[in-house]
Parts: C-alpha cells; sequence; structure tokens
C-alpha cells in the first residue's frame, strides 16, 4: 500500500513539475543531488480498530529544494499553491483506492530557512489479513447459568 502511495504521490507531482526538469529523490541523499527537486517521505502509524481493520495515519512529507539561481521566495510561494491544487482534495492511488486529505502545512527549515516541507496528512483503513477461523476451533454453544442472589 505505502509503495502504491508513493508512487501516486510522485506521478502527480510530475505532472506539474516534469522530469528532467525537477528531479525526485526518496532516499536521504545529503549531497550531490541536483536542484530543484523534492524529496518524498511518508510516515505511517496505525491502530487496530477491529480484528479486521487498521486504522492508518499517514503523513507524506515533501521537502523541496528550488533551482538555486530562481527568486526562492516566489518559487517556494508557487510551490505551497501548486502542491495545495494538486493534493488538495486527495489522491488517486489505484483504481480502487482514493486517500482524502485531512490538512496541509508547510514550513521553512534550513539553517537559513531556505528549504521548503510540506506535510499532507491522511487517514485511510487498512484490511488486516485475518482468516476468519483458519486452523482454531470455533465455540459453538455456549451454556450458563446465571444466579439470582437477592
Amino acid at each position: 500500500m505505502q509503495k502504491d502511495i508513493l508512487a501516486a504521490v510522485i506521478a502527480l507531482l510530475q505532472t506539474t513539475y516534469p522530469k528532467p526538469a525537477t528531479h525526485y529523490y526518496t532516499d536521504e541523499i545529503t549531497q550531490g543531488f541536483k536542484q530543484p527537486c523534492f524529496f518524498v517521505k511518508l510516515v505511517k502509524s496505525g491502530s487496530p480498530e477491529t480484528k479486521n481493520f487498521t486504522s492508518n495515519m499517514l503523513s507524506i512529507i515533501l521537502t523541496f529544494f528550488a533551482d538555486p539561481a530562481s527568486n526562492k521566495q516566489l518559487a517556494y510561494l508557487d510551490c505551497e499553491d501548486t502542491i495545495l491544487k494538486l493534493f488538495g482534495k486527495g489522491i488517486q492511488v489505484s483504481t480502487e483506492r482514493y486517500l482524502h486529505i485531512k490538512s496541509i502545512s508547510s514550513e521553512r527549515i534550513g539553517e537559513d530557512q531556505d528549504i521548503l516541507q510540506i506535510s499532507i496528512a491522511t487517514e485511510y483503513l487498512d484490511g488486516t489479513g485475518y482468516a476468519g477461523n483458519a486452523g482454531y476451533d470455533l465455540m459453538e454453544k455456549l451454556h450458563t447459568n446465571i444466579k439470582d442472589t437477592y
């Protein structure tokens, strides 16, 4: 599922920021990357809801490095507006899965506050793969005796 989300996010970004003008990275690279570029990272947390479903919270973190020759302030404002348009309603992950976006926020990071980081939050349910009574005996009848002690 996360691989599908990552692929959908990058594909959506490439509709507005096509290669080779913009580069995309999914691994942490500290040097030697080409600008302008996006680093795309997913951070997931989840909790069991039932034996069949888990509730997942996913942060999609986009870190944008503008072209060094550009006016970074204008590039970052344009990027923020574009991301809001692209992801504002949701992400089509597959023909069967659409993720609604809960929130989008951005901030400037780095020593000189010269890097744009955008966080996109979404929530979704996933199946646990629980296979019913596979390998287990199920109780068929239960008899109880309740005594009234008044």
